[in-house]
This record gives structure tokens, sequence and C-alpha cells, in this order.
């Protein structure tokens, strides 16, 4: 499985492709607070790989890229079921700064670090999935206390 994909494109394209595709299966599959931290980690996890990348070895950088597919995919085979939205994602009515404000009044760490991954790659790859997520972790879980 994790030779399924192809890492020998630009590393940070690939890490946009596959946290756009994972901010798509949370979208899919959050049903509960499990499940929405579950899916965060999906993308979070290789958004900070992203944050990685310019400091590692060219093989190196590969291979993380790599367990990087396969853990959030492990993810999705464990907890998720339904594929990625096929039809277009209508995104929030919130901008950017709203969705900072919000996830900041929040105040749970999940929905914090969620929306500052999602609103960094939308900013490089822009993709209505990134803003519809981050607002739907608003919505999902708990507010801090």
């Amino acid at each position: 499985m994790i030779a399924f994909i192809d890492v020998g494109g630009d590393g940070a394209e690939l890490v946009s492709q596959l946290t756009d595709v994972f901010a798509g299966v949370y979208l899919a599959n959050v049903h509960d607070t499990l499940t929405s931290i579950v899916f965060i980690h999906g993308v979070t996890s290789i958004a900070a790989l992203g944050n990685l990348l310019p400091h590692l070895r060219n093989d190196t950088a590969r291979t993380a890229l790599r367990y990087a597919w396969q853990s959030s995919c492990a993810l999705y085979a464990t907890f998720g079921g339904r594929p990625a939205p096929a039809s277009a994602i209508e995104p929030p009515r919130e901008d950017s700064s709203a969705l900072i404000d919000r996830a900041i009044a929040h105040g749970d760490e999940h929905v914090i670090k969620f929306t500052e991954a999602c609103l960094r790659q939308h900013a490089r790859r822009p993709s209505p999935a990134y803003l519809a997520a981050a607002r739907h972790a608003s919505e999902v879980l708990p507010v801090a206390e």
C-alpha cells in the first residue's frame, strides 16, 4: 500500500494535494467528537510534515511523505467509510480572518491547529474543502472551557 503513491514530484505540492483530499475525507466522515479529532489529525499531520520538508534530505522527505499518506489512509480505513465528496464543496460565508477569529474564540486546540493548517494550505493551493472543514470543526467540537 505504501508504494501506491508517487512521491517523485514537488513535495510541497503533494502535501497540498494530500491535505486537500483528507480535508474532504474529514467532511465526509466526521459525525462526532472522536471522528472529528481523528480526521483533524489526518490533515494536520501531513501539513506539519510540509513544514519540515525544506529541512529534510530528499530521500528522507520522500519516505516521510509515503508514511504521512499511509498514516492518514490508516485513519480512514479505521474510522471512515465514505470517500471525499466528488461534487463541489460549498465554502462557508466567512473569510479567513473570520475563521481565525472563530477558532480563537472557540478555544479548543484541535480547532485552532486545524484552522491554521487548513488556511495555510488554502493560501498555497485554494480549495473550498479547507474552509468548510475548518468551519465544521468549530461546530462539532465542544468549546474549550
